[in-house]
């Protein structure tokens, strides 16, 4: 199972990568895409049960965008989203284990509802989040 860890901790931290490094007008094509937390200490902790969540709907998978939602043990695959006003419903195919996904066992239906406050806050299923800042890409000297 530690391979499996390593695994997933390893894909948290590059979706968390790509959702930071980027420029906000290049990284979020729909409103809610980016990585968010329900503290701001969260957003800075990638490994361990924490609220960070990312939202991609470009996600590399095996070198093929992928629509998803990824959270502490829950790696979840958009298969459709429907918007009405400021609200996103997402239904998923979600996974605990990355292994699960990679063996296509052991799903379960999801829908995960998105609300979207301003640009930098957001309720996940009625829940307050605030997106993560964006690390910038300079060099300290």
């Amino acid at each position: 199972m530690r391979g499996v860890d390593a695994a997933r901790r390893g894909l948290a931290a590059a979706l968390l990568a790509s959702a930071l490094l980027l420029p906000t007008a290049l990284r979020a094509a729909e409103p809610y895409e980016g990585a968010w937390a329900r503290t701001s200490k969260e957003c800075k902790d990638s490994d361990g049960a924490t609220s960070l969540t990312i939202i991609g709907l470009d996600a590399k998978i095996d070198g093929k965008p992928s629509a998803m939602v990824e959270q502490y043990e829950n790696h979840c695959f958009i298969d459709t989203k429907s918007t009405a006003g400021s609200d996103t419903t997402l239904k998923a195919t979600c996974y605990e284990f990355w292994d699960d996904f990679k063996k296509k066992v052991n799903s379960r239906k999801a829908t995960i509802k998105l609300s979207l406050v301003s640009k930098d806050a957001l309720k996940i299923d009625g829940e307050a989040y605030r997106r993560c800042p964006a690390k910038s890409g300079k060099k300290k000297s």
